[in-house]
């Protein structure tokens, strides 16, 4: 009766939750002109001046302002030129009406692929705008929407041009790379080449226009990255990190990262026995979400799969997805701060993650999965 109630009056509360996410979104945009802090708008300064900026932040232990440590792939800082040219309040500015531009292409590029009615696309707009992850990547004017705006663009994979960019989406490394990882163990080794050009591009123009070396300058980005120690509580990787290799660094960190990226490579190849394309694109997505250190911004990455499961939602499996998710969307900040112990919730939350995974595949392929059946039966 409830459903029933809720069905008929739909555009009611349609028309309800657009007024509250135009208030939402008007909020967030108000915030993100006055932060911004992680748009990496003074590393690509530095850059387009002619000065290696992994180079200067490694010798002097630090970066320069606000939040922008520049730990990002080469072609990023190539391609934020535009934002270079004006000061930092104009530059955040611009970096928010981009992220804007993602907040409504992406609901609307995953509606088209999925042929979703207009009502369902609207109320998939209005999530998106009013979810957290979305509201906190333009707050801070993170690289999140960025990141998962060209990643969406591989879906297109039957034209080379849009290949070619959704390899943009490797400027965030601990997220973009399950594009790569996903051509290589499919041995979709033409798109798997075609995607790496903008990489292979950024770091050839970055080294040649800062006059640096460019096998040194290869490596630098990581260097980098692994400098800052970067850890969380929510993924496998900070985890053991943490438990594990207290205090132990080198030769064990990256022994670390190969053992964890297998782990990783044993799920997208459980995921890859899902027929349905889609589907196995979304779970793809989640995995840096277990696997990798991310923050909370990055949980975006689950908006493909929610959009999946309203598609279908009359299956048990697509309610369990969408109810998931939308608790990550809306509840799980509140209930982080009110549990207030992030050793412990953090962790709980990526297993469920995990669990949602093996689900998934475990709902669509059952035979595939006879080493996780052993596992919860005994």
């Amino acid at each position: 009766m409830i459903s029933n109630f809720f069905t008929k009056y739909k555009f009611f509360f349609l028309c309800i939750f657009a007024i509250i996410s135009i208030i939402s979104l008007s909020n967030t945009i108000y915030k993100g002109f006055l932060n911004s802090c992680d748009f990496q708008w003074q590393p690509s300064v530095l850059m387009w001046s002619g000065i290696n900026h992994y180079e200067k932040f490694l010798i002097q232990g630090n970066y320069d302002f606000q939040c922008q440590g520049g730990q990002y792939a080469h072609i990023l800082h190539v391609i934020l030129f535009p934002y270079t040219l004006v000061n930092w309040e104009t530059a955040k500015i611009m970096w928010v009406l981009t992220n804007l531009f993602f907040v409504f292409c992406i609901p609307l590029l995953i509606s088209r692929h999925l042929n979703i009615s207009k009502y369902k696309t609207v109320l998939l707009i209005l999530i998106f705008i009013t979810c957290y992850p979305t509201r906190m990547t333009i707050n801070y004017g993170q690289q999140s929407l960025f990141v998962l705006f060209f990643l969406l663009i591989s879906i297109y994979e039957k034209s080379n041009l849009k290949v070619f960019f959704s390899g943009f989406s490797i400027i965030k490394y601990s997220s973009g790379y399950v594009l790569f990882l996903n051509y290589l163990l499919r041995r979709d080794f033409k798109n798997l080449l075609i995607a790496s050009l903008p990489y292979i591009i950024g770091w050839i123009f970055y080294f040649n226009y800062t006059n640096s070396n460019w096998l040194v300058n290869f490596f630098e980005p990581i260097e980098l990255i692994l400098s800052t120690g970067y850890t969380r509580t929510g993924d496998l990787y900070s985890l053991c990190k943490i438990h594990l290799l207290e205090g132990k660094s080198g030769f064990y960190g990256y022994l670390l990262i190969l053992l964890i990226f297998l782990i990783n490579i044993f799920f997208i190849y459980q995921i890859n026995s899902i027929n349905i394309f889609f589907l196995k694109f979304s779970l793809i997505l989640i995995c840096p979400l277990v696997f990798f250190p991310h923050s909370n911004y990055d949980y975006v990455l689950m908006f493909p799969l929610l959009c999946y499961s309203i598609f279908k939602i009359e299956l048990l499996i697509n309610k369990i997805n969408f109810y998931f998710i939308i608790y990550y969307f809306y509840i799980n900040r509140l209930v982080r701060h009110l549990v207030n112990h992030d050793e412990i919730y953090q962790p709980f939350m990526m297993l469920l993650t995990l669990l949602l995974i093996i689900f998934n595949i475990n709902f669509y392929h059952k035979k595939k999965l006879h080493i996780f059946k052993k596992f919860f039966i005994n």
